[in-house]
């Protein structure tokens, strides 16, 4: 995935987040609530998986191209 892609996902990524936080927020708050509580930190963490998954390094193509060299035995690789 190309960096310009990877960077539109994380900005909708961020824009849910926002939606979905402020919506917890005002539910809260009608319940007489002063914080989001369990829920805004389920989306938080939620959030931060996602962008983690968004940036995180492909190493399935790498790890292909590594194993190839033949110089180990079957169990080193």
């Amino acid at each position: 995935m190309s960096n310009l892609s990877k960077i539109i996902v994380t900005l909708v990524a961020f824009i849910v987040f926002f939606i979905v936080f402020m919506t917890i927020v005002e539910i809260r708050h009608d319940a007489g609530h002063k914080t989001p509580g369990v829920f805004g930190t389920i989306a938080l963490l939620g959030v931060i998986g996602a962008i983690r998954g968004i940036w995180c390094k492909d190493d399935k193509s790498d790890k292909n191209d590594k194993d190839d060299d033949g110089n180990g035995s079957i169990l080193q690789k």
